[in-house]
């Protein structure tokens, strides 16, 4: 269990855990604005530990993938030293599965489906659509076909509440994959200095400045999506102004780690662009609830 609770904080720290809750809520929340909704109760908890068995299980198809490429770049991870092994982070996540297909039964036949359309595409994700040397080598389309799996998650989350789609489960869908893809191209765009031989980074395929102006696009469509979001909900100014306190910070972070590329500066603007997406969701739970 030590060994187990190491691999987590390496790989699946608690705050990546807080996230996929907030995702489930934020979903939970929206669904509930068509009249669709039902109180927090035990089955909510529950489904907030399937989504996090979901996203947990794409981190163990992630670590089968790649467990080769880790063990020559980061011989330091737990899972790399064998305190943990593969066949046991398996197991772990086929039992999440029947807890998530369990949850999805409680909530009837439309959350069944959607489990097992999210469930399908990420088995064809795991073996990278079935041309991975094609694939790897296409590091941009890479991370736009795995990205298209949150649209699915927040789908399944969605029929689970409400049956019936709307323009707002649209835009949910659109939310989540701009704002995951953002945080993506964060996580990997470094300052020269700090590339590393053997492995990829959206800096290195797109040139810096072709990333950070990557970034940047995808975190103003998400913002453009967020307000069309709000004002179906009919937010007064607040949260638009949570979200461009942090939107305008991140946008001058870029500018100057561009002008002057220095490591630290590229990992504060990863933290933001997370903020940001964050905040996304943590606004609508607000305005909805409060």
């Amino acid at each position: 269990m030590l060994n187990f609770w190491a691999y987590l904080r390496q790989r699946f720290p608690p705050v990546n855990m807080a996230l996929f809750a907030v995702l489930f809520l934020t979903v939970w929340a929206v669904a509930g604005t068509t009249g669709a909704g039902r109180a927090f109760g035990w089955r909510e908890g529950l489904g907030i530990m399937a989504t996090i068995s979901f996203f947990f299980r794409l981190r163990v198809f992630d670590e089968i993938k790649d467990f080769d490429l880790d063990a020559q770049n980061h011989p330091q991870r737990v899972l790399q030293q064998g305190r943990v092994t593969l066949p046991q982070l398996r197991r772990l996540a086929w039992a999440g599965a029947a807890l998530e297909l369990g949850w999805s039964a409680l909530l009837g036949g439309p959350a069944v489906l959607g489990w097992a359309l999210a469930l399908a595409y990420s088995l064809v994700m795991r073996f990278e659509f079935f041309a991975p040397a094609w694939l790897r080598a296409r590091l941009l389309l890479y991370a736009v076909s795995h990205m298209l799996i949150m649209p699915l998650i927040i789908g399944w989350l969605w029929l689970a509440y409400a049956p019936a789609l709307s323009g707002r489960l649209v835009l949910l869908m659109l939310l989540s994959l701009l704002g995951g893809f953002a945080f993506e191209l964060a996580r990997k765009t470094h300052a020269p200095a700090a590339e590393q031989a053997g492995i990829d980074s959206y800096s290195r395929t797109l040139g810096l400045a072709g990333a950070c102006a990557g970034i940047v696009l995808v975190l103003l469509a998400g913002v453009g999506v967020q307000a069309g979001l709000l004002y179906q909900l009919h937010a007064g100014p607040g949260p638009y102004v949570v979200l461009g306190g942090l939107l305008l910070p991140t946008l001058a972070l870029y500018r100057a780690a561009l002008a002057r590329p220095r490591e630290a500066l590229f990992r504060r603007a990863e933290m933001l662009v997370s903020l940001f997406m964050l905040s996304s969701y943590l606004t609508l739970i607000v305005l909805i609830k409060a």
